[in-house]
């Protein structure tokens, strides 16, 4: 093998460039900036809110973007009096590496056998449940509760990174995390449930190349993942924990410059991955594509799903707690209910 040829063959190995360019770090990153900068457009036309709008007028006020990111990132990061500095500086990049890590079990495409670049992986990361390659960057065999697992420590460790600011009202916005966590939690777990039984599989890769949409095999488990989805990222109408009229920004009340940006960045990342795993069990993931051109659909697919969350922000007004709290208890909760039963039902007559 030639130099050239082994370059090739470890960038495009899907655990290092699924990883880390696309849809990696790398891809995120950007992703974020233009996500930050739709969110901002979408509510300043919406509400009449133009901003800054003489900041690089012609290409929507892009560079204020870039401006503001500058600015955070040069920032003086001022630690408070009282706290533990190592945990205050590592619970940023903890809450970072958590938000995105259930991304590592997530499949964004198949592999052909011949004719790709990522043939070479095909045997590497043959899932037998479908006797097909798949595009992950770590291939378990149940990888749908290995998602769910890693997608609740998230909420920990903002309630980590909040008790480590030793601020009250920073304690205050955790417990808030904390009271929805559990919510949104049960919801994810039972909608994916009742897909599970439906499709009879615990295997992500199965139900996209069963070739029914989830939300079509269960429209009120794809509504109810939908909500727990929106919850879970902290989007609008349930942005409440970071609720700056009453608890200043919750748990990220006491950072600031770099280590803000990280903390600003977790809900988006937990967004764009329930977004992609969204896609895979209720909108068909990658069908009809294969290889590089079926990532590129259901990323682009996840990247639509991320624009409509965002997009609340310019049409609803945040909840209170505890209607969040009713909302997700009283009737979310019978409909996820409803979604397992249908699931039940749908899955005895489909095995028959």
């Amino acid at each position: 093998m030639s130099v050239l040829s082994a370059l090739q063959y470890y960038f495009f190995y899907p655990s290092f460039f699924l990883t880390v360019i696309f849809p990696g770090l790398i891809y995120t990153l950007i992703f974020l900036l233009v996500t930050i900068w739709f969110e901002r457009k979408a509510a300043a036309i919406v509400q009449l809110r133009y901003g800054p709008y003489y900041a690089s007028k012609r290409i929507g006020g892009l560079l204020q973007l870039f401006a503001d990111a500058i600015k955070f990132v040069f920032s003086e990061i001022i630690v408070p009096n009282g706290v533990n500095q190592t945990l205050y500086a590592l619970s940023p990049v903890l809450v970072l590496i958590f938000a995105f890590l259930p991304m590592s079990l997530i499949p964004i495409s198949t592999i052909p056998p011949q004719g790709s670049i990522l043939s070479v992986y095909h045997s590497i990361f043959y899932d037998s449940q479908i006797h097909q390659g798949v595009l992950v960057p770590y291939l378990i065999e149940y990888n749908l509760i290995g998602i769910i697992a890693l997608e609740s420590l998230y909420p920990i460790l903002v309630i980590f990174l909040a008790w480590n600011t030793n601020n009250r009202f920073a304690v205050v916005g955790s417990i808030r995390e904390a009271y929805l966590s559990v919510s949104y939690d049960v919801l994810i777990i039972i909608s994916t449930l009742a897909l599970a039984l439906e499709y009879h599989t615990l295997d992500v890769a199965k139900i996209v190349t069963s070739g029914i949409p989830g939300f079509i095999a269960n429209p009120i488990a794809a509504f109810v993942f939908l909500v727990a989805m929106l919850i879970g990222s902290s989007r609008f109408p349930f942005e409440i924990v970071e609720a700056e009229t009453e608890l200043v920004i919750g748990p990220y009340t006491e950072y600031s410059g770099f280590l803000f940006v990280l903390t600003m960045a977790g809900p988006y990342i937990a967004n764009l991955v329930y977004a992609i795993l969204f896609v895979d069990l209720f909108l068909g993931g990658w069908l009809p594509f294969t290889g590089f051109a079926g990532a590129v659909f259901t990323v682009f697919k996840a990247a639509i799903i991320v624009f409509f969350a965002v997009f609340l922000r310019a049409v609803y007004g945040r909840y209170r707690i505890d209607q969040a709290l009713r909302g997700s208890w009283k009737y979310f909760f019978p409909l996820a209910l409803a979604s397992l039963i249908l699931g039940v039902v749908v899955g005895y007559l489909w095995i028959r």
